[in-house]
């Protein structure tokens, strides 16, 4: 009897305990489904005109946040190479998190398709201070991978780990590093595939360079061709298609740089390095006048690079140049702001 009372008493101690524990895995807002309002529900609602236009004709989505997005901005160019031919969709709202992707699949963004592949790209907006913990974060990218896997029950997901935001190391890169390392044990190596390529975003010492995210965290067409690239083999295999191989541009070297000058055209000597995307150098006007170049990057035959100059009448002046090689010549357009207004002009430069 006495032992009896004893393990009573025990059990009566312990439930309040577990009681505290089950309230603290209680529903957080990372894995709450949450709309949002203004343009975001309109571009939630053309999302859903799409897919009931394409039924049974999309093979890929792209699920995510800004950066997906971004694959109509400075990617369309890398998208189009990779993706234009593979029957794609992109399902990016800036600003998403967690709550906000499951909220969409819940209201129209995937009903009536079934894409071979689902490539998962969230969570960073989840990561800042006074949002969600690390844990949570983990809680809701495994909500959206659960939901698109109860879904989409004949659909691939390629789960890729949150990608390095900030150009040196900090506590939001420590904090994401902590959500990879768990979420990739969603990989069961035949319904979910795990991706991590944020490493290629990186130099040596760790930062990430302007040429491929200008503000940190946002791709240039340099970094989405960075990521296309380093997710090929991978996706190809998942699609069950070849692999894109795009022929890389080979700028290292001397060229010679022109562009029209006030007296006719003025030719200067420019000389670029080159590390995979991206692009370094200058530009010398004179032996006394020689420009470094800034944020270059370089995307298949693409190449965008600034140069910065101070003006004679006082302040700088940053000049931003997008070009194409052909063959042994590039040519492009460069623009630059000047008391108010933006002035644009051709510009080429031939391989010594």
């Amino acid at each position: 009897m006495k032992i009896q009372c004893l393990l009573a008493m025990l059990l009566l101690a312990t439930a309040p305990i577990n009681h505290l524990q089950a309230a603290e895995k209680a529903d957080h807002s990372g894995v709450t489904p949450q709309p949002r309002e203004g343009g975001w529900m309109q571009r939630h609602e053309q999302f859903n005109q799409k897919v009931q236009a394409h039924q049974g004709r999309i093979d890929l989505i792209f699920v995510g946040d800004s950066i997906t997005q971004g694959w109509e901005g400075n990617g369309k160019d890398v998208w189009s190479a990779y993706y234009g031919h593979r029957n794609a969709l992109n399902l990016g709202i800036g600003g998403d998190r967690t709550q906000h992707v499951l909220w969409r699949l819940d209201h129209g963004n995937i009903e009536g398709i079934q894409p071979k592949v689902a490539v998962v790209m969230i969570g960073t907006n989840n990561s800042g201070n006074g949002r969600n913990t690390a844990s949570e974060m983990v809680d809701g990218v495994s909500a959206v991978v659960q939901k698109l896997r109860s879904s989409l029950p004949e659909t691939k997901v390629l789960l890729l780990a949150i990608f390095p935001r900030g150009e040196d190391f900090n506590d939001q890169r420590g904090k994401i590093l902590q959500v990879n390392q768990a979420v990739r044990k969603l990989q069961d190596g035949k319904h979910v595939h795990y991706l991590d390529i944020g490493h290629r975003f990186l130099d040596k010492k760790g930062v990430i360079p302007r040429a491929i995210m200008p503000d940190f965290l946002h791709f240039s067409t340099a970094g989405y061709g960075v990521w296309a690239q380093a997710m090929e083999s991978k996706l190809a295999t998942l699609l069950g298609d070849s692999p894109v191989k795009l022929p890389p541009a080979k700028l290292r070297g001397p060229w010679t740089f022109t562009i029209d000058g006030p007296g006719g055209k003025v030719d200067s000597e420019m000389r670029l390095r080159q590390f995979g995307a991206r692009l370094m150098g200058s530009v010398a006007l004179n032996e006394d006048r020689v420009f470094p170049i800034e944020n270059g990057g370089v995307f298949s035959q693409q190449v965008q690079f600034s140069i910065r100059r101070d003006r004679p009448q006082g302040g700088e002046v940053v000049y931003q140049l997008k070009g194409k090689l052909n063959g042994e010549r590039l040519e492009g357009v460069v623009s630059a702001k000047m008391d108010g207004q933006t002035l644009t002009q051709p510009w080429s430069a031939t391989r010594r």
